[in-house]
C-alpha cells in the first residue's frame, strides 16, 4: 500500500513539474510602459511634479478620467507609467505654475508591448 502512495505521489509530482516547465516556456507579452523625464526650461529635472495620462484630447483639456492614479515624479525628474494600452496617449505635467501646455503633450505613436517608451517633456 504504502508503495502505491509513494507511486501516485511521484506521478503527482511529475506532472506539476512537466506543467511548470510547460508554462514556463511560455513568456507573456508585457504590456507597454511609459517613463517620462520632467525638466525646466533650462534642462534641469523637476521634483515633485504631478504627471496624468489621458486618452483623448477633451480628457487632456478638462483634466478629466485619467488612465491611471496621478503620479509624481522623483528627485531625478522621472515618472514610470506602467500596464498601459497599445495607444498614444496625452500627457499633462504640473508643477507649481508651470505646466507642458505649451510643448510636448502626447506621445508620437502608439506604444508597444514588451517596450518602455521614453519621453522628455519640458513645463514652463
Amino acid at each position: 500500500m504504502v508503495k502505491g502512495i509513494r507511486n501516485r505521489v511521484f506521478v503527482l509530482l511529475a506532472a506539476i513539474w512537466i506543467l511548470m516547465g510547460v508554462a514556463s516556456c511560455e513568456k507573456p507579452d508585457n504590456l507597454p510602459q511609459l517613463e517620462i523625464h520632467v525638466l525646466d526650461l533650462a534642462g534641469r529635472p523637476v521634483s515633485s511634479a504631478y504627471a496624468a495620462l489621458f486618452i483623448s484630447y477633451d480628457e487632456w483639456i478638462m483634466l478629466d478620467n485619467p488612465v491611471q492614479a496621478w503620479r509624481k515624479t522623483g528627485i531625478d525628474g522621472k515618472v514610470l507609467f506602467t500596464d498601459l494600452q497599445e495607444i498614444s496617449y496625452y500627457i499633462y505635467i504640473r508643477s507649481g505654475d508651470a505646466d507642458n501646455t505649451l510643448n510636448e503633450i502626447r506621445t508620437t505613436g502608439s506604444l508597444s508591448a514588451n517596450q518602455r517608451r521614453i519621453l522628455t517633456v519640458h513645463i514652463q
